[in-house]
């Protein structure tokens, strides 16, 4: 690792403000002043994405994607200028750089590309002329040329491929003063986890915690880059991201998450043969649907049922889908449903886990349409209704 340099992201609440800016701009300063090398990555200001978003729909419920990258990539260019303009006013040296000229190259669908690879020579040339870099997360350009972007917290993933290419220290800052073990709006009583293994948070983001992306995680893990995160401008208290075996306790759960952004799906009237079902995921896979959870009724039923849970995110892709199916199937979509996940990797060693939670169920009545485990995780389907509430429960008998 290069200790000398650092790469810093700011989320979107963050940099809302001019204000803000101003005083991440002053503090960035203070750091560089401690001999440090500074990339710095920047969201949209605020809610300029959904903004832009909104804006695309006005005119159209299905925009052209290509188009959509390129109008949700303006707020992240935005943000750079501005804290480029604030550290030259207050002294500094500093550059602004899109995806594209800080060598962040993509492939994949257009609003869900990856970053195929990144060429820093441009950043170490401007780190070596003593500027702060500050380079537009949340993008980058694909082979064809176009401006492309990475999905909803693209920026944390932009931010930690950065530093693993630079070999450097990477930093989260965000309007959290870390990882909780379960969300505080949900439960008042949950803890800050000093140190979290990568496996935990990829599970926890993956399954919805916000504070982090599962592909920045994932990144961390694969270059073994450890990812701080804390409060914007707060105290250095927050959580690091690390390898497991750094971790001396071994917690049966480590935390526990709630997400919303789920759909039910349930096909019935079909023979659940893999014959049968291969033409019904060929075709998400074409549309770019994300597929979870996946439960049948019977393996060998002439007229069986299966069920699966994707992202609300991706329901009109779904509709696209569903219309193309076997018209004598009969399509469910429940979007009432949350999915709630306990997450730890003391979960593979633990007999007693799986008992505790149905415990926790048939003391409180509470009835769920899925469940699935994993080496480290539990997750349920249950009625948006009372997600908040199982969570709660959760926590209360795991004592998070």
């Amino acid at each position: 690792m290069n200790k000398n340099i650092v790469v810093h992201k700011y989320g979107g609440s963050s940099v809302a403000t001019t204000e803000k800016i101003i005083n991440i701009a002053k503090h960035l300063i203070e750091v560089k002043k401690t001999g440090k090398d500074l990339v710095v990555v920047v969201s949209a200001m605020g809610k300029t994405t959904d903004g832009l978003i909104k804006l695309a729909n006005e005119i159209t419920n299905n925009p052209n994607k290509r188009e959509l990258d390129r109008l949700m990539s303006t707020g992240e260019q935005q943000t750079i200028a501005l804290l480029s303009i604030a550290l030259m006013e207050l002294g500094q040296d500093a550059i602004s750089l899109t995806g594209e000229q800080a060598g962040i190259k993509t492939l994949g669908l257009h609003t869900k590309n990856t970053i195929e690879s990144i060429n820093n020579e441009v950043i170490m040339q401007h780190l070596k002329e003593n500027k702060i870099v500050i380079v537009a997360g949340f993008q980058g350009v694909n082979e064809k040329g176009d401006i492309t972007t990475l999905g909803r917290g693209g920026s944390d993933t932009s931010a930690v491929a950065l530093a693993c290419s630079l070999g450097a220290e990477c930093r989260i800052y965000t309007d959290v003063d870390g990882v909780y073990t379960i969300d505080p709006r949900i439960y008042t009583n949950s803890k800050k986890i000093d140190y979290i293994s990568y496996e935990e948070m990829m599970e926890l983001a993956y399954l919805g915690a916000g504070v982090m992306e599962p592909r920045a995680v994932e990144l961390g893990f694969k270059y073994g880059t450890e990812i701080f995160v804390g409060r914007t401008l707060g105290n250095e208290d927050g959580t690091v991201i690390t390898f497991k075996e750094r971790i001396m306790e071994k917690k049966e759960i480590r935390g526990i998450s709630v997400n919303k952004n789920t759909l039910m799906v349930t096909i019935d009237n079909i023979p659940t043969y893999a014959k049968n079902l291969y033409p019904i995921f060929k075709k998400a896979s074409e549309y770019g649907i994300t597929i979870d959870m996946i439960s049948q009724n019977d393996v060998i039923a002439e007229n069986g049922s299966i069920a699966f849970t994707t992202p609300r995110s991706d329901e009109q892709s779904l509709n696209k889908m569903i219309k193309e199916l076997d018209e004598n199937y009969n399509v469910i979509i429940n979007p009432n449903v949350v999915k709630v996940s306990l997450v730890g990797i003391g979960l593979a060693t633990s007999y007693t886990t799986i008992a505790k939670v149905f415990e926790v169920l048939a003391k409180n009545n509470i009835s769920f349409h899925q469940i699935s485990t994993s080496e480290i995780t539990i997750s349920l389907v249950v009625e948006e209704s009372i997600g908040n509430k199982v969570a709660t429960l959760l926590a209360e008998k795991f004592e998070l």
